[in-house]
C-alpha cells in the first residue's frame, strides 16, 4: 500500500469518525428538545372556591408548556379533554357546575426541531368538588392539607414573613412550593429543624402550614389576606372570624373532620387539622411537626399508644409516602393532644358559610375518611 492509499484511509476513517459524533450530537440535541427525559409534574392540586376552580402544579425541568386535562363523570367512565394550554403552572376554571366533581391531571411538553410536541408522562389525577353552599367543603380542605404530605419539611418560622408579624409569600400563594420539596429532598433520618430556623421559604411551621392550607380554600389567586397566625391563637382567631364555634381545651368532648386544634398550654405550641375520630377515642391528623408534614394518630385517652390511629397514620403514611416513612417513622403522638388543644370546628350550614359538608364526613370515623381520600 503506497502512501497515497494510506492517506485516503486515514482521511475515510476521520470522517466516518465526524459523521458518527454528528449523528450522536444530533440525537442528544433531539433528545433535549423533544422533551423525551421530560418528568411528570409534581404537587398537583385542584381546589373549588365557589363555582372556581385552581389547577396548580410544580414546573417541571425542560418543560416549554403545559396541558391541562378535565374529566367529568360520565355514566361509567370519566372521560377527559384537554381545557388549558399554559406556560405557567397554575390556571382557573371558572363557571363550574355546582354539587360536580371534576378530575384533572396535567402532562409536560416541549419542541422538538420541526416544531413536534412531545411529552412527558402524565402527572397523578387529582379531584374537586364545587360546592352548592359555602366557599369549599370540608373533603376539598383535607384534600388539600394532603398535598404537601411527605415532601415538606418543618421549618421553624416557615410560611411566616420575614418580620414574624403573619403569612410570607409561600402561605399567600395557590398550590405548593417547588422550593419545600428540593429543601426536602435529600435530607436523612437525622434531620433536625434547629439547624435550619427561620429558614422562612424552605418549609412549614405549623402554623405555617395550617394557613397555607386555609388560604387554599378560599382564594384561587396569590398574595391575598393570609392566614397564619400563632399556633396556640389559630383555632380561636378562625372563629372569631365567623367560620365556626370555638371550645376551650377542658370542654372538648369530640373530634370531626376539618376541625382546627390550637394548644393553649404553655408547653406545647403547636396547632394541627382533624381527619377523624377512631372508634377507641384516638385521633388521626394532618400537621406539619419534626420532621415535616405528616399523618399521625394518638394514642387513646387511656393512653394506649398503639391505637387505631396509630395503626391508620402508620398504614397511611407507609404506603403512599413510602420514602418519607422509611426516615421518618414516627407518626405517633401522645395523650397531650387529646387535652391539651382547643378547638375550633366550622360552621357548615346556614348563611355565610365558609365550609360546607355534602360527604357527611363530620359524621364519618377516621377510617371510612381515610379510605375516601385515598379511593380505597
Amino acid at each position: 500500500m503506497n502512501n497515497r492509499d494510506k492517506k485516503w484511509q486515514i482521511c475515510h476513517f476521520m470522517l466516518m469518525i465526524g459523521i458518527l459524533c454528528s449523528m450522536v450530537n444530533i440525537h442528544v440535541l433531539y433528545c433535549k428538545a423533544s422533551g423525551s427525559s421530560l418528568k411528570r409534574p409534581d404537587g398537583v392540586m385542584s381546589t373549588a372556591v365557589y363555582d372556581q376552580i385552581a389547577v396548580s402544579w410544580e414546573p417541571v425541568a425542560g418543560a416549554q408548556g403545559y396541558e391541562v386535562y378535565e374529566g367529568v363523570w360520565q355514566s361509567d367512565r370519566t372521560d377527559y379533554s384537554v381545557v388549558e394550554d399554559v406556560k405557567v403552572t397554575k390556571c382557573i376554571r371558572t363557571k363550574c357546575d355546582k354539587g360536580r366533581t371534576y378530575y384533572y391531571y396535567v402532562r409536560a411538553y416541549a419542541l422538538d426541531q420541526t416544531g413536534h410536541r412531545i411529552y412527558g408522562a402524565n402527572s397523578k389525577t387529582v379531584s374537586t368538588t364545587v360546592p352548592i353552599q359555602g366557599q369549599s367543603t370540608i373533603r376539598n380542605f383535607l384534600l388539600t392539607a394532603l398535598a404537601p404530605m411527605g415532601s415538606t419539611m418543618y421549618v421553624w418560622g416557615g410560611g411566616w414573613n420575614r418580620a414574624d408579624t403573619g403569612a410570607g409569600k409561600e402561605t399567600r400563594q395557590i398550590g405548593t412550593c417547588p422550593r419545600w420539596r428540593k429543601f426536602a429532598k435529600n435530607k436523612k433520618a437525622r434531620y433536625n429543624y434547629r439547624d435550619y430556623r427561620y429558614q422562612i421559604h424552605n418549609g412549614l411551621d405549623c402554623s405555617g402550614y395550617v394557613g397555607w392550607c386555609v388560604y387554599n380554600i378560599r382564594n384561587v389567586e396569590d398574595n391575598r389576606k393570609g392566614y397564619v397566625y400563632a399556633a396556640s391563637k389559630q383555632a380561636e382567631k378562625f372563629a372569631d372570624m365567623g367560620w365556626g364555634t370555638y371550645v376551650e381545651r377542658q370542654k372538648v368532648t369530640d373530634y370531626r373532620a376539618g376541625d382546627v386544634m390550637s394548644s393553649t398550654c404553655s408547653c406545647c405550641g403547636h396547632v394541627y387539622i382533624v381527619i377523624g375520630q377512631c372508634k377507641d377515642g384516638s385521633v388521626v391528623l394532618l400537621h406539619s411537626s419534626p420532621a415535616g408534614v405528616q399523618i399521625s394518630g394518638t394514642a387513646t385517652p387511656e393512653g394506649k399508644v398503639k391505637s387505631e390511629a396509630y395503626q391508620l397514620a402508620q398504614h397511611y403514611m407507609k404506603k403512599y409516602y413510602r420514602s418519607w416513612y422509611r426516615r421518618y417513622p414516627n407518626v405517633g403522638r401522645g395523650t397531650s393532644y387529646l387535652t391539651h388543644y382547643a378547638q375550633m370546628r366550622w360552621k357548615t350550614v346556614g348563611e355565610d358559610i365558609i365550609l360546607s359538608d355534602p360527604d357527611g364526613y363530620q359524621n364519618m370515623d377516621a377510617s371510612s375518611i381515610l379510605k375516601d381520600l385515598y379511593k380505597e
